[in-house]
């Protein structure tokens, strides 16, 4: 008896080995250009997230609320361009207001002045003064209530970026 050809064989056809080297050229590419495609996009992405314009406002905006929530609802000296809010230098040992905190924008910087109030709650002194971010082109304050509102406007000439920001004041003293 003879055996047939072909019959039993194992493998692929021309036809089929020809399909498949038409094909995965063209799959390995679309694959290739996905993937480059989300790198671009994530590199773009995280190049906005962490550029100096969000950091910056990131920074203005947590040192904004950790100091007006602090701050005493009765004692503040409010002005659109301004504000100064007084506070506890030590909130558990400290029965009086004895410092205060200025946000203002001096040429490009926002900047937050930290200082010592005396018995009448005058400034005697500046304690420090720090520069919160720069590339500061516009900063206003608001009042609502025991809250307090800033909107600041960065621009680095490239690109911009606005922060609004809400705190209130905690502290009721006298």
């Amino acid at each position: 008896m003879r055996r047939q050809a072909g019959k039993n064989r194992r493998g692929f056809s021309l036809t089929e080995l020809g399909a498949v080297l038409v094909l995965a050229p063209i799959v390995m590419l679309s694959m290739g250009l996905v993937l480059a495609d989300s790198q671009r996009g994530w590199n773009q992405m995280y190049n906005s997230v962490n550029n100096g314009l969000e950091i910056d406002g990131y920074v203005a905006r947590k040192a904004f609320d950790a100091i007006v929530r602090k701050s005493s609802v009765n004692y503040e000296s409010f002005d659109v361009n301004e504000v100064v809010v007084h506070y506890h230098g030590d909130p558990v040992n400290s029965t009086d207001l004895d410092r205060y905190a200025r946000f203002h924008k001096a040429g490009t910087e926002l900047r937050v002045e930290h200082g010592q109030l005396d018995s009448s709650r005058n400034p005697t002194e500046i304690i420090q003064n720090l520069t919160l971010c720069d590339d500061v082109e516009a900063v206003s304050f608001s009042q609502n209530g025991a809250s307090i509102q800033m909107v600041l406007r960065l621009d680095d000439g490239c690109k911009s970026h606005t922060v609004m920001t809400s705190a209130m004041r905690q502290s009721e003293d006298d």
